[in-house]
């Protein structure tokens, strides 16, 4: 692993820990316990909003669970701090607030584990595959809680979670292909797919998927003041790592179409990163106080989603028309207004589909974000709520249907150059070292 890809592990660490801290602040430490044994006994079918199942506190610790158990699972496996890992931190991290659990994960991820022996293949290579599968956290929630937590129950869970984490992995690598890289959440729309066949198969056997909508209010100061610090965090951040290049390198991001394989910490490095990191955070936070909605567990789960995609895929021209799409489509809506739960979280969560922004412009983004802002509420009836990445199966369906469309009346954005900086750095490491050390030190660059 190089250099760099060890210094942001300590960071994301470091993330992790804060995470823990704030929650602590913002509410009651004492409420932890409890608020731990609640998370576990609830199935989390969506929407369980763990500031409302679980305190501040207990919900926040849950985050800093996951985040800090999934940076040292991509640690130990060697996978280097680049954009695919950090927008699997930010995946992970944010659905932690409103159904991903400490729990859960470790049965699907042992189905991974499996896959990867059978195939006689490192863990590595199927392991963000693996975390993404836990999306369908709430299918090992179902399972285990049937007829009380019981060894017959666990065993359910535990078959239930090698079926997930086993074919998911594979499932993804063909999915990947259908959404031409214009729905960043491959992975949601993977385990989509393999949900609707799961649940209806599970509730012929009995499985109960119903659970009690929860969504907590009156956070909104307190997640504001949080999500603004960690703003200016990611921007001076940004900004210190790059203090040259930040800035130059952040604007040529904002050229970038956003589809899957654009990597900006490959192409414009980590100082421009962060500071679309804190840019968008800023933006998120600003759209739910202007529209007077809430922010608690599911809508800072999306901010964070965002937050984590900033570093592959999203930034600020192209999240906003999608984002503007899914207000005006719930605006005119005569069954659904902007500050539906469902709606709220689509706001965020939706920018799947930045990539149709960036590559076909503005109108187009809007349009998509019009047509997701209805999709999006009955697009899970088939799974009865149990994907947490409901947006990226209704996303990826929405890219599916609108790619022939814009692809055949709409000029494509393909600029692909890495900055000007990048560049030149290269430039500089080629002529100043021998041809054996320079492969790595570009790596550590």
């Amino acid at each position: 692993m190089d250099r760099a890809s060890r210094r942001n592990y300590r960071y994301v660490y470091a993330v992790a820990v804060g995470i823990f801290v704030a929650g602590i602040l913002m509410g009651d430490y004492r409420e932890i316990p409890s608020g731990m044994k609640a998370i576990f006994y609830n199935n989390a079918v969506l929407i369980t909003d763990y500031v409302a199942v679980a305190g501040i506190a207990g919900a926040f610790f849950n985050v800093a669970l996951v985040t800090g158990a999934t940076a040292f699972l991509m640690q130990m496996n060697h996978l280097p701090m680049h954009g695919r890992s950090i927008f699997t931190l930010g995946l992970m991290s944010g659905f932690s607030f409103f159904g991903k659990n400490i729990y859960t994960m470790w049965f699907i991820l042992l189905g991974t584990w499996l896959l990867s022996v059978v195939n006689k293949e490192k863990f590595s290579k199927n392991l963000i595959s693996g975390l993404l599968a836990t999306s369908l956290g709430p299918i090992i929630g179902v399972a285990y809680l049937h007829h009380g937590v019981t060894p017959i129950s666990m065993t359910y869970a535990l078959l239930a979670g090698i079926v997930i984490g086993f074919i998911v992995p594979l499932l993804a690598a063909h999915t990947n292909g259908i959404l031409r890289g214009l729905s960043l959440y491959n992975g949601g729309f993977a385990v989509g797919l393999l949900a609707l066949i799961m649940v209806p198969v599970m509730a012929g056997y009995g499985f109960d998927f119903s659970n009690t909508s929860t969504w907590s209010t009156g956070n909104n100061t307190k997640f504001a003041v949080f999500l603004y610090v960690t703003s200016l965090i990611c921007i001076t951040s940004g900004y210190k790592a790059d203090p040259k290049y930040a800035w130059t390198n952040y604007r040529n991001l904002l050229r970038r179409p956003g589809v899957a394989k654009d990597d900006f910490t490959q192409l414009d490095g980590m100082g421009a990163v962060l500071i679309n990191m804190g840019v968008n955070i800023a933006i998120c936070t600003s759209y739910v106080l202007i529209t007077k909605g809430d922010l608690n567990g599911p809508t800072l789960g999306g901010i964070f989603t965002v937050a984590g995609f900033s570093a592959n895929g999203k930034h600020a021209r192209n999240i906003v028309p999608i984002m503007l799409g899914i207000y005006l489509g719930s605006s005119f809506s005569t069954e659904f207004t902007p500050n539906h739960h469902g709606v709220q979280m689509a706001i965020f969560l939706g920018t799947t589909l930045a990539p149709i922004s960036g590559t076909y412009g503005i109108v187009a983004g809007i349009l998509a974000g019009v047509v997701h802002s209805s999709a999006i509420l009955q697009s899970g009836l088939g799974y009865s709520g149990a994907n947490l990445y409901n947006n990226g199966f209704c996303g990826g369906v929405v890219s599916v249907v609108c790619y022939p469309v814009f692809h055949h009346f709409l000029k494509e954005n393909t600029y692909a150059e890495p900055s000007p900086s990048r560049t030149r750095k290269a430039e500089e490491v080629r002529k100043e070292l021998p041809p054996v050390q320079m492969e790595q030190a570009l790596i550590e660059k």
